[in-house]
């Protein structure tokens, strides 16, 4: 009876470590890891740090008194700031048919309620007194736009607006709100936001109109002089270049007449 007993605890043990082999071999064909030894060790380890940290900390109380409500604001109302002093943030927009002038600041018009709309020129017949009031291209001797003459490739026909008519809204608001005093740089700053369909001729003669007053009708543009950080004319006792092409704007008395209207131009990626 003994005998038997014994001979099946020893083919018990025999299975076991058969069936722990069997596993041991599965694990490592197919990569995997019992695991569940290791979390109770980690598990085990935790919990006697915890004791351990427990063991030494000191509970204390701390009398606070929190306040009722937050002490009053004292910090003042900023003022309102002079309209003069501020950016416009102007801009210009030219579409296929027309050109509109207005502001982002509202200060100027809106673009709902522009400060002023341009139409469509330069067709042939139109007065002229330069080849880019034409959309040919071309002035004649009686200052009137017509065909190109039958020596000149044909061309095609350029979008022409009322660019003296901008020029003078700009020198406007240029004059009554700038005229005489010392104008900061900033404001100098317009957007020129164009149609993707629009040439470069066209563009080119809108930032002209931008930057200096054009003359009247018929007379030679005189050009105007343009702000600069030049730290040369900075720091010259005029803040006028010798030249009268640029000038100082911490120092220089702004005229409309013979300084730059809006000369920073920006470019907006246009019409959407």
């Amino acid at each position: 009876m003994n005998f038997t007993a014994q001979r099946l605890r020893s083919k018990m043990r025999s299975a076991v470590r058969r069936r722990e082999a069997q596993i041991e071999q599965e694990e490592m064909e197919s990569g995997e890891l019992n695991l569940i030894p290791y979390l109770d060790m980690v598990t085990n380890l935790m919990l006697f740090l915890l004791a351990s940290v427990a063991a030494g900390i000191v509970f204390t109380q701390i009398d606070t008194q929190l306040p009722d409500k937050a002490p009053p604001s004292t910090t003042a109302a900023a003022p309102n700031p002079n309209p003069d002093d501020q950016p416009l943030k102007l801009i210009v927009s030219i579409t296929r048919d027309r050109m509109i002038l207005w502001s982002i600041s509202g200060l100027e018009g809106t673009v709902t309620a522009p400060k002023a709309v341009f139409p469509r020129t330069g067709r042939d017949g139109e007065s002229c007194d330069g080849a880019f009031m034409c959309e040919s291209g071309f002035c004649n001797e009686t200052l009137r736009c017509g065909p190109a003459p039958t020596t000149h490739l044909p061309i095609t026909p350029t979008p022409v607006f009322d660019f003296r008519g901008l020029s003078n809204a700009l020198f406007e608001i240029a004059n009554r709100r700038y005229a005489g005093k010392i104008r900061k740089r900033e404001t100098y700053q317009v957007i020129l936001q164009a149609d993707g369909a629009i040439p470069y001729n066209t563009i080119a003669s809108t930032m002209a109109a931008m930057r200096c007053h054009m003359p009247e009708f018929g007379k030679e543009p005189t050009g105007c002089a343009i702000p600069t950080d030049n730290p040369e004319i900075k720091k010259a006792k005029d803040a006028m270049s010798p030249d009268h092409t640029a000038f100082d704007t911490d120092r220089a008395s702004y005229d409309p007449k013979t300084m730059a209207l809006f000369s920073d131009i920006l470019f907006s990626s246009g019409f959407e």
